[in-house]
């Protein structure tokens, strides 16, 4: 007999209860549902940005939910928070200021004629100013602006946007080159063209001007960067004779570049920001597994419960900086989703393994919660057998409802189809696992996840995603779905097994450059590097030698010290370009070399 079959067939033998099974629990009817994204959503939950206040009373609110359920608390001192530091916004320090050294002395204002960017280095640079027009360096399009420049240890004074902004025949308009205008591309490149810091002004008659805001969370990108006034801008062209608006004109006509030095301009930049630390926390909650030989196996049920706050630089409507961004649907639909089967398997009395219920914080702030919860998990993550994710479950449309990882486990397709049958929904399965939500985070780790999804709407990131715009007869009916999946994965004999796919293809557009193929952990690191989450099975990077637990510390040439460099670095190549990659691996540097991909 074929042992592997013979095992399977004993495993049944063993226990038979499994087998017979009941069906899956009657989740809370759609009043209720609504009634919880209500609550999370609220106005006093003030868009529930983790390290707020708002966010601890829905922190709160949740594990009240837990306890009346019966859940166990999951840590000391009968908690059901799980509490971690995150930084949660920056400020000003002392002292920020923007001189003209030279031709004529001259102090510019803090707030009315320059302010620092979020991602600005402290510290200080003095030196000559050099024109860079829009700060582009692009090998693709033939096109660069430093070209014949020496900037190294000078200051660069650049406009945002790209050449052409008004032609649609613009090298710059095609898919892929719209991310030479971003804010990251300028910065990252006049570091990597040895630039002492980085004097960004908006380009004239494209954009209403005006200073930005203070705000966001990024790590500082190893330079000095100021956005300045225009009227700050020519007073610095003022020695050359030349203004903003002729220098844009020359460039765009052409799209040449028109950079040179500012004869005996001198200027002396000062940076302080102080990025504020907080806390916020996981929510979770354990259900104990009724069967003596399976509880201690586990399935985490997650969800993010954290949002955006009153804005910031993730949100998707910029003109609303300092109002609430609600989070019915992103995520506190998902949320509800987890408070809602926690209360129907508590109430059914388990399942032979044991459920963790986790409400996930840091989410938005990059997948930080889940990072955290794998690193000190409520069950061991080697038993855990099943991740289940719900992030934005509460506009069912259509009766389409994503499900992504079906393929990340032995069974889980046929589980998942299973479980849809007799209920209105027209499944749109994906195999591939990885997408930006807190599954990714365990999928790296080597556990099946599955994650749903009802779809991407217009009020995404952004102060319209409200309770109004819910259908909770369509969560009603996406959460009898996970029940059915949760009762058939925590009574099966074997559960599944994690399996580790090859790459899905590598979608283009967008400007992400050719493929290479790493997974980042989005934890915070401890020095500077990306340090790596998962890679693909079968990628550049893989074939290269590179493995989960590697700190990316430089690549093609590029220091790396965030997530953004990383991606400046994969966009300035090509599909077929060999490029170095320098690792930390057990705190010993290691080189090799990889062979990057077209994105298909």
């Amino acid at each position: 007999m074929n042992p592997r079959l013979w095992s399977r067939l004993a495993a049944l033998l063993l226990v038979p209860a499994i087998a017979l099974a009941g069906a899956a629990p009657s989740v809370p009817p759609a009043p209720w549902l609504l009634d919880q994204v209500k609550i999370l959503s609220a106005p006093e939950m003030e868009g529930r940005a983790s390290g707020t206040a708002g966010a601890d009373r829905a922190a709160r609110h949740i594990a009240q939910v837990f306890k009346v359920a019966g859940l166990r608390p999951c840590c000391a001192d009968a908690a059901y928070l799980q509490s971690f530091e995150v930084v949660t916004g920056i400020r000003l320090g002392a002292p920020n200021s923007f001189a003209l050294l030279a031709p004529v002395a001259r102090a510019f204002a803090l707030g009315r004629d320059f302010t620092p960017l979020s991602v600005s280095s402290d510290g200080s640079a003095e030196g000559e100013v050099v024109f860079v027009g829009y700060g582009i360096t692009s090998e693709n399009l033939h096109y660069d602006d430093y070209a014949g420049l020496d900037v190294k240890g000078k200051i660069v004074l650049a406009m945002t946007g790209d050449p052409g902004a008004a032609d649609p025949g613009s090298p710059f308009r095609q898919p892929d080159a719209y991310h030479y205008a971003e804010r990251a591309h300028k910065i990252i490149n006049a570091r990597q063209h040895g630039a002492g810091a980085i004097i960004l002004v908006t380009q004239p008659g494209a954009e209403r001007e005006r200073l930005p805001p203070l705000r966001g969370i990024s790590q500082p990108w190893g330079i000095q960067a100021l956005f300045v006034t225009r009227a700050a801008a020519e007073a610095l062209l003022a020695p050359s004779g030349k203004q903003l608006a002729a220098l844009r004109e020359g460039i765009d006509r052409a799209v040449t570049p028109q950079s040179f030095p500012l004869p005996g301009v001198r200027v002396k930049v000062e940076v302080t920001l102080v990025r504020e630390r907080g806390t916020t926390a996981n929510v979770v909650g354990i259900l104990p597994g009724t069967d003596p030989r399976l509880k201690d196996e586990s399935i985490v049920i997650g969800a993010h419960y954290d949002h955006l706050g009153r804005g910031g630089e993730s949100s998707l409507a910029p003109d609303e900086v300092g109002k609430i961004h609600f989070g019915a649907d992103d995520n506190a639909s998902g949320t509800t989703g987890v408070m809602a089967l926690a209360r129907a398997f508590a109430a059914r009395g388990g399942l032979p393994r044991t459920l963790v219920f986790v409400g996930f914080a840091g989410e938005e702030l990059g997948i930080l919660g889940s990072a955290h919860y794998t690193q000190h998990p409520a069950a061991p993550l080697d038993k855990t057998v099943l991740m289940l994710n719900m992030d934005m479950i509460g506009r069912l449309r259509d009766d389409k409802l994503y499900v992504f990882g079906v393929d990340s486990g032995t069974g889980l397709r046929q589980m998942v189809e299973d479980a849809a049958k007799g209920l209105p929904l027209k499944l749109q399965l994906r195999g591939d696992p990885f997408s930006p939500s807190d599954h990714t985070n365990f999928y790296t780790r080597e556990r099946p996840v599955l994650f749903l999804f009802t779809g991407a709407h217009s009020d995404y990131h952004k102060p319209a995603d409200t309770w109004e715009k819910i259908n909770p007869q369509g969560m009603e009916t996406v959460l009898t779905f996970a029940a059915r999946i949760l009762e058939r994965v925590g009574s099966a004999a074997p559960p599944p097994a994690y399996v580790k796919l090859a790459p899905a293809p590598a979608r283009g557009g967008g400007g992400y450059g050719p493929f290479f193929g790493v997974v980042p952990d989005f934890g915070e690191g401890e020095r500077p590097g990306v340090r790596l989450g998962g890679v693909r099975p079968g990628s550049p990077a893989d074939r290269a030698g590179v493995k989960a637990g590697d700190i990316i510390i430089r690549f093609a040439g590029l220091d790396v010290k965030t997530l953004d460099d990383l991606t400046f670095a994969l966009r300035s190549k090509r599909a077929g370009d060999k490029v170095e990659v320098i690792l930390l691996r057990d705190g010993k540097e290691i080189s090799t070399e990889a062979t990057l991909e077209q994105r298909r």
